[in-house]
């Protein structure tokens, strides 16, 4: 947009806030809430692979699930239009961060603990699906409200 003219300093900052409130917006409202259903629910199947009794199939099924995750995120974050940074995706890093960090480590955790008995894969499971799926729906509101 062209501004013919003085442009005062809260102008300027009103115009930066009114920006970013529109790419939250985008980057956040626009999901479907099947969209954060499915990829937590593929997130929670990654610990449940490690349960599969040969060692070499749970592997490769942890990777294969994992790599069909990362795509699947990437092409629905392009998919909504806004493009920032390497997955060109209006999530910040900070907000990727903080939807998607939690999750991993209960998942990965569970994953290792799978040693103890076939329970902390699950309990991992269940937990990760819950912790994604609620902060992405807090974090949805929350762009939905702004």
């Amino acid at each position: 947009m062209e501004t013919h003219g003085h442009v005062t300093a809260a102008e300027a900052l009103a115009a930066l806030a009114s920006t970013e409130q529109s790419r939250a917006r985008v980057a956040w409202a626009g999901y479907p809430a099947w969209h954060w259903y499915a990829i937590g629910a593929g997130m929670a199947a990654v610990p449940l692979t490690t349960l599969l009794s040969p060692l070499w199939l749970g592997l490769t099924s942890t990777v294969a699930l994992t790599l069909l995750l990362l795509v699947l995120t990437i092409r629905t974050s392009r998919a909504r239009g806004v493009c920032e940074g390497w997955t060109r995706s209006a999530m910040r890093l900070r907000e990727a961060a903080l939807l998607y960090g939690p999750t991993v480590f209960l998942l990965t955790a569970g994953s290792f603990m799978a040693l103890l008995g076939w329970w902390a894969p699950v309990t991992a499971a269940v937990l990760g699906f819950a912790v994604f799926t609620i902060t992405a729906h807090t974090l949805r509101t929350r762009a939905a409200r702004q």
